[in-house]
């Protein structure tokens, strides 16, 4: 089936679809405020982290469905993304965004929880996997960082990652999805002013060099490992993703064994945002948290 195909079958929502069922506020972790964007009330709490230079909003399409397989979601904004302070001295990096995200579920009383990170976010819900082994239940990886070496032709140039203009947020939301039908220019437009806030172009800087010199020296999947298979983990990824390729799921899952692979067909590198109803039938198939 071609692509086009593949697109024509799926149901696409917009960017902005599951506002309506969501409430957001401020949470203090390891001393940097950020937002949740919070939907549901089950005791059964999902944990969603985005990837760099994106922030909590691209999980918004996806809660009503989750919310509805019966999780209580929360979405989170890393430091110096979205509305989270963009402070010249917060640690960019996977180790100090795990440390704020498990402060914030320390401040909120959660403890085993399962965490849905994407890329960076992928490699933060690692980080907290391993070292914060008490706030964990389960992991969902999509198209993540941090569990496979992460080759140097993928890397995205800072001026790439941390560019808020309008022309730089649209090609960057070109390159994130697999149709680009979805990037309209309302969202275009609220991405870049968010992302031309203040502070934003500095942390952003920082967090892709980061990625670029640090990201691999600074892998968890060997300590992950040692975690199987009593804690559950699922790789998902997007068979149309150019930011971190199938080839590096398939990395990842050679490196963690005993680990299920689903690659979503028509989706880029957000495919739990692209095509929120089959990412939630994965959820469900997998019985990821006790989905339902």
């Amino acid at each position: 089936m071609s692509l086009q195909e593949v697109l024509s079958e799926s149901t696409r929502y917009p960017f902005h679809h599951g506002r309506d069922t969501v409430i957001a506020y401020p949470v203090t972790g390891a001393g940097v405020t950020t937002r949740v964007v919070e939907s549901g009330s089950s005791d059964n709490v999902l944990v969603c982290l985005h990837g760099a230079g994106s922030r909590a909003d691209r999980w918004v399409p996806a809660m009503p469905g989750l919310v509805e397989a019966g999780f209580r979601v929360l979405a989170i904004d890393f430091p110096g993304h979205g509305f989270a302070e963009k402070r010249e001295d917060i640690d960019y990096s996977a180790a100090g965004f795990a440390a704020v995200i498990a402060g914030v579920l320390d401040s909120l009383g959660l403890t085993k929880v399962t965490i849905a990170g994407t890329s960076l976010g992928g490699h933060v819900a690692a980080h907290i996997a391993v070292h914060r082994p008490d706030l964990i239940s389960g992991l969902v990886l999509i198209g993540s960082v941090g569990v496979s070496e992460f080759p140097q032709e993928f890397h995205t140039p800072a001026e790439v990652l941390s560019d808020g203009s309008i022309t730089g947020v649209r090609r960057k939301l070109s390159f994130l999805v697999a149709d680009p039908e979805m990037v309209t220019e309302a969202w275009v437009r609220e991405e870049s002013m968010i992302n031309s806030s203040t502070g934003a172009f500095q942390a952003l800087s920082k967090v892709a060099d980061w990625l670029d010199t640090q990201c691999n020296g600074a892998r968890q999947d060997a300590e992950l490992a040692k975690l199987l298979p009593e804690l559950p983990v699922l790789l998902v990824w997007g068979a149309e993703d150019k930011w971190t390729p199938p080839s590096m799921g398939t990395a990842a899952q050679a490196n963690l064994p005993g680990v299920a692979l689903e690659l979503m067909p028509g989706c880029g590198h957000a495919p739990y945002f692209e095509d929120p109803d089959q990412f939630v039938e994965l959820m469900i198939k997998h019985g990821v948290g006790g989905a339902r």
